[in-house]
C-alpha cells in the first residue's frame, strides 16, 4: 500500500529524531545482522538508523548511503547538499512528497512473531519492493511542468533525490513495518535545469506503485518463505498462514480510523455534518479529484493521529503483542517449506484484473491502471521488471510521463470470454505471455476474417457436421488456427488433446472436404 502526502518542513527532523528507525526490534528478536542490509548510521544516544539515500537524483548530488541532518535539509530547500548554492530557481511551499510504502498487516505480524529467518525474509522483501516502487515512481510518475513555444508541457526528470526511513512500530505500537521515501521537491530536467516536481503525477501513479510494491513484496517473501497469499475482499492480498483474527487484533491504529469513519457516516446521515464539510458527499463540488471516501479516510487518519509515546523495548512489545495472539486463540507458527518446491499462482487472476480496470478506468485506461491492475491480480506477485515486461506487451502506450500518459478502451487490454475460456488466464512471466497473445492474436484475425459473431465459440465451428459444411479455405484456415491454439496451450503446460482434435480434422479432409 502507498500513501503519498506533502512536506511542508524544509529540515526534515521529523524524520531524523521523532522517527528515528523503530525497526531496530531486531536487537530484542535475534534478527542480528538481517536488519542491516541498508546502509546505517548511528543518531549519538541510541544507535538507531536514520535512513538512506535513494533514487539516481541523489546520487548525481554525491549523496549515497546514511541520511545525515545537514544534506537533508539542503536538499529540501532547494540547495546543493555540498556546496549550498540554489539548485530550484522558484520558492514552493511543498519541501517534499512523502511515499509512505506499507506491507500487509500478515507480513508485519510474521515480521514481529514469527522465527529470525522469516522476519529477516520479509525485511529483505519489503526493502526490495519500496526500491522497485521507487524507481518506477521516478521513471513514470515524476514529472516537471515547462512553458515552451508550444505551450505548458509535461517532460520527464533525470532521477529523483529521496530518503528512506524504514520502521516497524503504528503508532498504536503494533506490528507495522513501512516506509517513508521522502521525495525532494527538486529535480533535474533533460535541459540540466531543475525544477519543482509536478505533484499530480505522484498522486495519479499513486495506485499503480502502491500495487507494484505489493506484488513485488508479495514475491519476495513467497521465493524467501514458500508461503502463499489469500485475497481479501477490500485489502489485497494477505499470507494464509496468518489468521485474520490475529491480524485483526494487532491492527489497534486501523481499528481506530475505522471507528472515526464510522461516527463520522453516522453523524453525516443524520445530517449533523454540514454539505460542504471536508469529506461529506458533494464537498468536492465535481472538480475535486479525489473522491469524498478517500478525503474522509484522510480525515479519519488525522484527526486519530495521536502523537508519538515512548516505546517500551523489543523484548516488552514482543511479549505484549504474544499475549494478544494467546487471548484471541492464535499463533505464528510457520512451516519450513523449500520455495521451489511450493506451488504458486503463475497466472493472473483475470476476475480481479477486469474489476480493477472498470473501477479505475472508466474513462479510459492509461498504462498506470494497467500496471496498477496487474500486479495487484498477481496472487504470489512477481519482479517488478517481469510486470513492466507484460503490461507493455498488452498494447503501444505510446510515450507519456506523469498525468500525460495516453489512454484506451477497456475492452484493449481485457480479453473476450472466448478467448479466456480456450485459452485460460494469462501467464506472469513475459515469455509465456507472449505465447498467449500471440495465439489471442491468431483467434481475433480468424474472426475478423470469417466474421464469427457468436460469442459462445471461439472459432465459430465445433462438431463434425459443422466443419464438413466449411468451404476448403475457411476449413483449411480453421485447422491452421487451432494448430497455432494447441501448440500454445501446449507450451503453457494447458495441452488439450491435440492428436486428437488434428487426428478428426485430418479424417474430414481424407474424405474430401
Amino acid at each position: 500500500m502507498l500513501r503519498v502526502a506533502r512536506v511542508t518542513d524544509r529540515t526534515g527532523r521529523y524524520y531524523l529524531e521523532d522517527l528515528a528507525s523503530e525497526l531496530d526490534l531486531g536487537s530484542g528478536l535475534d534478527l542480528g545482522s538481517e536488519l542491516d542490509r541498508a546502509p546505517r548510521v548511528a543518531d549519538g544516544r541510541s544507535g538507531r538508523s536514520v535512513g538512506r539515500w535513494l533514487g539516481s537524483g541523489a546520487a548525481g548530488l554525491g549523496l549515497s548511503g546514511p541520511v545525515d541532518a545537514g544534506p537533508l535539509a539542503a536538499v529540501l530547500a532547494g540547495r546543493h547538499p555540498s556546496g549550498g548554492h540554489p539548485l530550484r530557481v522558484r520558492e514552493t511551499p511543498v519541501r517534499a512528497y512523502d511515499l509512505t510504502f506499507a506491507a500487509p498487516k500478515s507480513a508485519s505480524v510474521v515480521f514481529a512473531l514469527g522465527p529470525a529467518d522469516a522476519a529477516a525474509a520479509v525485511r529483505g522483501a519489503h526493502d526490495d519492493a519500496v526500491v522497485a516502487a521507487t524507481a518506477y515512481v521516478a521513471a513514470h510518475a515524476a514529472a516537471m511542468r515547462r512553458t515552451g513555444p508550444s505551450g505548458r508541457t509535461t517532460s520527464p526528470v533525470d532521477g529523483l533525490v529521496a530518503a528512506s526511513f524504514t520502521h516497524g512500530l503504528s503508532r498504536a505500537l503494533d506490528p507495522h513495518v513501512h516506509s517513508h521515501v521522502v521525495v525532494a521537491n527538486l529535480a533535474r530536467g533533460d535541459d540540466g535545469r531543475w525544477r519543482a516536481i509536478d505533484g499530480r503525477g505522484l498522486y495519479a501513479h499513486a495506485r499503480a506503485a502502491g500495487a507494484l510494491y505489493d506484488a513485488v513484496l508479495r514475491h519476495g517473501v513467497t521465493a524467501r518463505l514458500g508461503l502463499e497469499w489469500s485475497p481479501r475482499r477490500s485489502s489485497g492480498w494477505e499470507l494464509a498462514a496468518v489468521d485474520p483474527v490475529l491480524v485483526g487484533a494487532l491492527s489497534g491504529r486501523r481499528a481506530e480510523i475505522l471507528a472515526d469513519l464510522d461516527s463520522y457516516t453516522r453523524r453525516a446521515a443524520a445530517g449533523a455534518v454540514g454539505a460542504g464539510a471536508p469529506g461529506a458527499p458533494g464537498a468536492d463540488g465535481g472538480g475535486d479529484r479525489v473522491s469524498p471516501s478517500r478525503r474522509a479516510r484522510a480525515l479519519a487518519w488525522a484527526v486519530t493521529r495521536d502523537p508519538k509515546v515512548p516505546r517500551p523495548s523489543p523484548v516488552e512489545l514482543r511479549a505484549r503483542w504474544a499475549a494478544i495472539a494467546r487471548d484471541v486463540g492464535c499463533s505464528v507458527e510457520l512451516e519450513a517449506e523449500v520455495p521451489s518446491r511450493r506451488a504458486t499462482r503463475a497466472d493472473l487472476d483475470e476476475h480481479r484484473f477486469q474489476a480493477a480496470i472498470y473501477e479505475t478506468g472508466r474513462h479510459g485506461v492509461t498504462r498506470r491502471d494497467a500496471l496498477g491492475a496487474w500486479a495487484g491480480a498477481l496472487g504470489s506477485g512477481a519482479p517488478s521488471p517481469d510486470i513492466s515486461r507484460c503490461v507493455d506487451a498488452l498494447r503501444d502506450w505510446g510515450p507519456g510521463t506523469g498525468v500525460a500518459e495516453g489512454v484506451c478502451a477497456p475492452g484493449a487490454v481485457v480479453p473476450p470470454p472466448h478467448t479466456l475460456r480456450t485459452l485460460g488466464p494469462r501467464p506472469a512471466s513475459p515469455e509465456r505471455l507472449s505465447v498467449w497473445l500471440s495465439a489471442a492474436s491468431s483467434i481475433a484475425r480468424y474472426r475478423e476474417r470469417w466474421e464469427v459473431r457468436d460469442p459462445s465459440r471461439t472459432l465459430g465451428a465445433a462438431s463434425r457436421e459443422e466443419l464438413a459444411a466449411m468451404p476448403p479455405r475457411r476449413l483449411a484456415d480453421h485447422l491452421s488456427t487451432r494448430r497455432a491454439v494447441d501448440e500454445a496451450l501446449s507450451a503453457l503446460g494447458r495441452g488439450r488433446d491435440r492428436e486428437r482434435r488434428l487426428g478428426a480434422a485430418r479424417g474430414l479432409v481424407r474424405g474430401g472436404l
